[in-house]
């Protein structure tokens, strides 16, 4: 639902991010560009790359696992709007630390990167990414939240249709 395209939208772009840095390089943009021209090696990437790289592997494994965790407790019918955001919260916490945690190792690895960079084209997707990537990951639990709240208040305005158009009367509510 709205939860999961918001939480892989973020991750996609997190993802991106990442993987752009770890794995492009001018050199292929250049052979892109000329398939003529005489072929530089492709450069290997570092162990910093490689490393980064396994952990945002790592990180998207997680938040699919909260995800899950997520949708489970959405779809529990025995709990009302209030509850889900309680046991929202409950989910979130252990996930937290981590994705600070992330968002503080993609940063390093950016700094890095710019630091290491010296391709004005590089430097400036690098700039790029340290201003929206860390604080687009540290931003996950509120886009998790808001998407939760609408998907608690669109569950909350199906049952009003359903209950209206006489679909979702229950056994002594007085339906007749």
């Amino acid at each position: 639902g709205q939860l999961g395209a918001l939480t892989s939208m973020t991750m996609r772009t997190v993802l991106a991010v990442a993987a752009a840095l770890a794995f492009s390089t001018p050199v292929m943009a250049q052979q892109a560009e000329q398939p003529t021209a005489p072929q530089a090696p492709a450069r290997q990437p570092t162990a910093e790359e490689i490393a980064f790289g396994q952990t945002a592997q790592a990180f998207d494994g997680r938040m699919q696992a909260m995800v899950g965790e997520i949708q489970t407790m959405l779809q529990d019918t025995s709990t009302n709007g209030a509850q889900k955001q309680a046991a929202l919260e409950g989910i979130l916490a252990p996930y937290i630390p981590e994705i600070n945690a992330f968002a503080d190792a993609m940063q390093t690895f950016l700094a890095g990167a710019r630091s290491r960079s010296t391709d004005p084209q590089e430097q400036a997707a690098i700039d790029q990414a340290l201003a929206n990537g860390p604080a687009n990951v540290r931003a996950i639990p509120d886009q998790v939240r808001a998407g939760v709240a609408q998907a608690i208040a669109n569950a909350a305005a199906q049952a009003e249709a359903a209950a209206a158009a006489g679909q979702g009367a229950q056994p002594g509510q007085g339906a007749v």
